[in-house]
């Protein structure tokens, strides 16, 4: 589910940084993020959910940071 929502993202607001990352690859992630448990989602550098949001729930937010972003 993560990545659909995460593709669905990147075609809905090209203007924010959507990314997937492993943290078993990149370990050094967690501690910059403060994630210190998975599944999280980090929005343009701020860690936005601690846990897998719905899907509606996920794009919502990320409508509110495009548009506060943009300001």
């Amino acid at each position: 589910m993560v990545f659909s929502v995460v593709d669905k993202a990147k075609s809905r607001f090209p203007e924010l940084e959507v990314r997937e990352w492993n943290l078993a690859e990149h370990p050094e992630l967690g501690p910059r993020y403060g994630v210190m448990a998975t599944p999280a989602i980090v929005v343009n550098g701020r860690l936005e959910f601690r846990s897998l949001p719905k899907e509606h729930a996920f794009l919502e937010r990320l409508a509110v940071i495009a548009r506060s972003d943009g300001d």
